[in-house]
Formats: structure tokens, C-alpha cells, sequence
């Protein structure tokens, strides 16, 4: 991929990422509610930072933020766009070893039709990267 379609990739990307990482939260503040009860905004935030429960979360969480710190920064290189572009495409890969976020993410697949739409939107586009 040349540092173009890299570019052009991070930038499709990251909304569809960022509705799929609403609808992951949405779907797991309900699941959580379900069990403990309802909470406040800022607690669940807490919860999601602090519970264990919920680290499965961060490796998508992160991606998102490079994603957004690359596209922001003016002196990114296109070493640094590639990187960020092969760590969204390494999310989703079943071959990436030790990925920790696919093994929760897969069953929400099936769990919330909100999750397989957005997961359908970041599919399509993974797709059309590996295709170049």
C-alpha cells in the first residue's frame, strides 16, 4: 500500500471504527446494567477504565486513537501512516498472534445486529485495502 492509499485508508476508516467502538459500548453498558443495575455516564466510564471485565476493549480503543494521532499530525511519516494501517488490519486478522480482542469480539457478532452493521462498514473496507 503506498502512503496515498494509506492515507486515504486511515481517513475512510476511522468513522465506521468509531461507530463500531459506540456500538461494542453500547451493547456492554447494557449487558452490564443487566447485571449491576443502571449507572451514570462518568461511573460506566470508570467501570471501562478500571474493570478487567473490559480490557479486551483497549487494543480497539488504541488503534482508534492512532488512527486520529496520525491523521492529526502534520510531521507523520508514511512509515507511521503504514504502521497505523497494518495495526487496524492486524485487529481484525484471525492470524495476528496473541490478539486479545478478537476472541470477545466475534460472538457480539452474532449477540447485537448494531456491532455486525458497523463490523459489516470496517469489513468492506479492510477488504478493498488488501485488495491493492
Amino acid at each position: 500500500m503506498n502512503d496515498q492509499q494509506c492515507t486515504q485508508f486511515l481517513s475512510d476508516i476511522r468513522r465506521p471504527l468509531l461507530s463500531l467502538h459506540k456500538a461494542i459500548l453500547d451493547h456492554e453498558r447494557a449487558a452490564y446494567e443487566k447485571e449491576f443495575g443502571p449507572v451514570t455516564p462518568a461511573a460506566f466510564l470508570q467501570v471501562l477504565i478500571n474493570g478487567s471485565g473490559f480490557r479486551w476493549l483497549t487494543p480497539l480503543s488504541t488503534v482508534i486513537a492512532s488512527v486520529d494521532e496520525i491523521l492529526d499530525d502534520k510531521e507523520a511519516d508514511a512509515a507511521d501512516r503504514l504502521a497505523a494501517a497494518e495495526a487496524v488490519t492486524g485487529l481484525f486478522s484471525p492470524d495476528q498472534p496473541n490478539n486479545q480482542f478478537l476472541p470477545r469480539y466475534l460472538p457480539l457478532l452474532q449477540a447485537d445486529p448494531a456491532i455486525l452493521h458497523h463490523h459489516g462498514q470496517v469489513s468492506q473496507l479492510l477488504r478493498s485495502v488488501q485488495a491493492k
